[in-house]
């Protein structure tokens, strides 16, 4: 029986150690899997900072590009009102033009018939005489209009060329200066 109990003994020795064995490599098998488990969920917390680093950027990038799509905006409205402006300036200077040659012709014309109206008023010297005296004073007093009209005319010409000269120079697509 002695021998009975030293072969039981060793078999359930022989049996404990199989059973360690087993445990060990299923243990290192589980070890094995945890450790690619936990790699994978680092890759994928990496991919995950990273993906929320990028939102993060783009975001920043837009909040940028908006700001700046608006301060475009409101640059193209002053033009656009700036270019307004100078148009409805362009066609009063235009109009007015217009109206200090329409003056010129008419002054001219009327200087025509006065000289008209001397050659016809020949017939009489005492006629000749007042209308010569009343007409040198129309023709003075017309030319000295004409005269004082072509003045302001080249005065607004130089203006206007002065005016055109500073916006020209004025004249880019940055924004105003912040004060």
């Amino acid at each position: 029986m002695k021998n009975f109990l030293q072969n039981l003994l060793i078999f359930f020795s022989l049996c404990l150690c199989g059973l360690i064995a087993f445990q060990w490599v299923r243990e290192t098998d589980l070890r094995k899997r945890l450790q690619e488990l936990t790699d994978v969920v680092h890759v994928k917390s990496e991919a995950v900072m990273n993906l929320e680093a990028n939102v993060r950027r783009d975001h920043d990038e837009i909040q940028h590009l908006d700001s700046e799509r608006k301060r475009l905006d409101q640059t193209v409205k002053s033009n656009s009102t700036e270019i307004a402006t100078l148009s409805r300036s362009l066609d009063r200077a235009t109009n007015d033009l217009k109206t200090a040659e329409q003056n010129v012709v008419r002054f001219k014309e009327a200087y025509e018939r006065t000289s008209e109206n001397l050659t016809n008023a020949n017939s009489t010297i005492v006629e000749q005489n007042s209308k010569m005296k009343k007409m040198a004073e129309d023709a003075n007093g017309i030319v000295s209009k004409y005269k004082d009209l072509y003045a302001k005319y080249d005065e607004l010409v130089d203006k206007w060329n002065k005016q055109q000269t500073d916006l020209a120079k004025a004249a880019t697509n940055a924004p105003p200066t912040k004060k």
